[in-house]
């Protein structure tokens, strides 16, 4: 299964470095717009699932911006988790 790209560059970038900066400011101030990123990353990760993709095809579909499954496990979960979020919701 190959998966057609659907993250951008741009998107990857900002939460990588929204990612590093949690860890120098976690006694900062919160910042809405960084969450808004990793939750539109995974909402688009979490419909790549439901559509019988994984994080591997995710990954083989954007090597064009160099995302990994590291990044996918840290930035949002893992993978595991997000299809027991799935399989909760259909069950309601």
């Amino acid at each position: 299964m190959k998966s057609t790209p659907f993250i951008t560059d741009s998107l990857l970038q900002r939460c990588r470095r929204e990612q590093a900066n949690q860890f120098q400011r976690s006694r900062q101030s919160y910042d809405p717009a960084s969450l808004h990123d990793r939750k539109e990353l995974s909402l688009l990760v979490e419909e790549a699932i439901r559509e019988g993709e994984n994080y591997t095809s995710i990954v083989r579909g954007h090597e064009n911006i160099g995302l990994t499954e590291s990044d996918l496990q840290s930035l949002i979960g893992p993978e595991n988790a997000i299809r027991e979020r799935i399989d909760r919701f259909r069950q309601i």
